[in-house]
């Protein structure tokens, strides 16, 4: 683990046990065994701090996600491959919470960049309810709120989860696609 992927990690950490407002970058660099002015040769302030954890984030966590639902040519397989994994990553990974509350802390132009990346996976299952749609495959409804439906569901979860029990994130995800499934009239 290079420098920066630990500085990266430590913050997701604290970021995740005590709140984004509650971690002091002095608290950072602290456990990190780095002074204040140690962590700005790595960023230049804590929002530019919180991009940085939303960028490594989306390119460890959710592009993977994305990039291999997208590959999946039949689009219920593609939806319920995106929903359970998403599922799974929420269920694995409570640091996401705290990355979700506080994208609207980042300044306008790192906003637009982390929020294009959520657009393509919102646009992903959009797309594919209404493949499905077309296809017969699932009830005519609005496609743009069943889309906000599943990702929403999805993005619950850390409210709830019991994080002490990873084992159970398979089983919530399976449970998710058929509510999910089932509800829009699927098989």
């Amino acid at each position: 683990m290079d420098r920066r992927e630990e500085i990266y990690q430590k913050a997701l950490d604290l970021f995740t046990e005590r709140g984004y407002d509650n971690t002091p970058l002095s608290l950072i660099a602290k456990a990190l065994g780095l002074s204040k002015g140690g962590l700005f040769h790595y960023f230049e302030s804590k929002e530019h701090l919180l991009y940085l954890l939303h960028e490594y984030a989306v390119a460890r966590d959710m592009n993977p996600i994305i990039n291999e639902a997208e590959s999946i040519q039949d689009p219920e397989d593609r939806t319920r491959f995106f929903l359970k994994r998403y599922t799974e990553l929420l269920a694995r990974k409570p640091y996401v919470r705290v990355l979700i509350h506080e994208v609207g802390r980042l300044d306008p132009h790192h906003q637009k960049a982390i929020t294009k990346v959520w657009r393509r996976a919102f646009d992903l299952v959009r797309n594919a309810i209404g493949e499905m749609e077309a296809a017969g495959k699932a009830k005519p409804l609005d496609i743009t709120f069943a889309a906000f439906a599943l990702i929403g569901m999805c993005s619950w979860l850390f409210y709830w989860f019991d994080y002490s029990r990873p084992d159970s994130a398979a089983n919530v995800s399976e449970t998710f696609a058929e509510i999910f499934f089932k509800g829009i009239g699927m098989r």
